[in-house]
């Protein structure tokens, strides 16, 4: 006798919404971000871009938090966004944020490819919005990441012990902390 099969219907990246403490989080941390652009730079184009970045970091990693997921519809304009705010702000830059988007993006996919579970397709596109808004300062942005999630993994096993190395966690907002940490030290 078989067991009958349940459909579960499933929600497209549209349908997923932030909690109301997540949504509140985010223009809490928002906000910061945007005083914290304008204090650094200036009443910029430079704080502008920087704003707009750094905003989309805190809702991508809050979003990755919650659903695991680092929504297309949020992170290709972004990029597409801040690339060519970079370039028209900065055209004489426009090598370096073009090559710094395609190779952080470029060593990220290899990497996925190498190990796919270690990374999903998202965190590629976040490398590529890095790399567009930070140019050569996205090294920086990646190695604060993975230092960040390198302790945050050193916890889980303190405390989960050996099974907890077979953990996943979300890499996004690692990766959105080393953003903005580049952007506001650049």
């Amino acid at each position: 006798m078989s067991t009958p099969s349940v459909a579960i219907p499933a929600v497209s990246a549209s349908e997923r919404r932030l909690s109301q403490r997540a949504r509140t989080a985010v223009a809490v941390a928002g906000a910061v971000v945007v005083g914290l652009c304008f204090a650094r730079f200036g009443l910029s184009g430079h704080a502008v871009v920087g704003s707009i970045f750094g905003v989309t970091l805190v809702y991508l990693a809050a979003f990755d938090l919650e659903h695991r997921l680092i929504p297309n519809r949020v992170v290709l304009p972004a990029s597409a966004i801040v690339l060519a705010a970079q370039i028209a702000l900065y055209p004489s830059h426009a090598v370096e944020w073009l090559a710094a988007a395609v190779f952080t993006a470029g060593f990220f996919f290899v990497t996925l490819l190498i190990s796919p579970t270690g990374l999903g397709m998202g965190d590629v596109k976040l490398a590529f919005l890095l790399g567009a808004a930070l140019g050569t300062a996205v090294v920086g942005a990646i190695l604060v990441g993975t230092v960040a999630a390198a302790v945050f993994g050193g916890v889980l096993i303190l405390r989960g012990g050996a099974q907890a190395r077979k953990t996943a966690f979300a890499f996004g907002p690692f990766l959105a902390l080393g953003g903005i940490v580049a952007l506001l030290l650049s």
